[in-house]
């Protein structure tokens, strides 16, 4: 499948849709914003501290303040975990023309441990490689593209099953979906213009997109 049906694809499995694809961002995130709120708190209570701003100032600050960073990054990964694989899982459905509700982001929390594990080591494996130059780096994060919708698909090949079969997925696909993510620059560009609110628009579109290349070369197709 070329890029322009892929994308063409895309908004028409979103019509009827869009609604509850728009439902899904502004739940998510809302509870991202929430988060963020409780780490907002938390950080500006230890600020409160007479003694922390005074050591901070004098250069004897001890690190106690940043208990909050650790615990936002904490919050933030638990988020990303319980809900990032209903997400995909999601505009899953909608690039396979399946019914679907803004409710399937909740519905793939029970994979949390795995999203975590595989998030953990391909994290791992893309900063070794960066250790290298950027560019091998990219190469890597772009073999390991496809471990959502794997996991999503098939849970049961755990964590290192998922990573081995996007590297087998992406062999000599990767400048493709690189080059499918650059044809969205225009759009991310008219984002920054419109303060985010068009990202109501061009997130659903760009995921189901990407869902569709994900489709295209699972059925052995070639995106062009």
């Amino acid at each position: 499948m070329s890029r322009a049906e892929l994308k063409e694809n895309a908004k028409k499995s979103l019509q009827g849709k869009w609604g509850q694809a728009i439902l899904l961002l502004i739940i998510f995130g809302i509870i991202n914003s929430i988060v963020m709120g409780i780490t907002f708190i938390g950080n500006t209570a230890s600020l409160s501290d007479a003694a922390t701003v005074s050591s901070i100032l004098d250069g004897t600050y001890n690190g106690t303040m940043g208990i909050g960073f650790y615990i936002s990054g904490i919050l933030s990964i638990l988020v990303s975990a319980f809900l990032t694989l209903g997400s995909v899982s999601f505009f899953l459905k909608v690039s396979r023309n399946e019914e679907v509700t803004f409710k399937e982001l909740f519905n793939k929390t029970g994979l949390w441990l795995l999203y975590i594990g595989v998030t953990i080591m391909t994290s791992i494996f893309i900063g070794l490689w960066s250790l290298l130059l950027i560019i091998p780096g990219i190469i890597a994060s772009y073999s390991y593209s496809m471990v959502n919708y794997i996991m999503v698909d098939n849970p049961e090949l755990g964590v290192f099953g998922a990573i081995r079969r996007s590297k087998e997925m992406m062999n000599g696909h990767k400048m493709d979906y690189f080059v499918l993510h650059l044809s969205f620059i225009g759009w991310g560009i008219l984002v920054g213009l419109t303060c985010g609110l068009l990202s109501f628009y061009v997130s659903p579109y760009m995921s189901v997109t990407n869902a569709n290349f994900y489709n295209s070369i699972k059925d052995g197709n070639t995106a062009e």
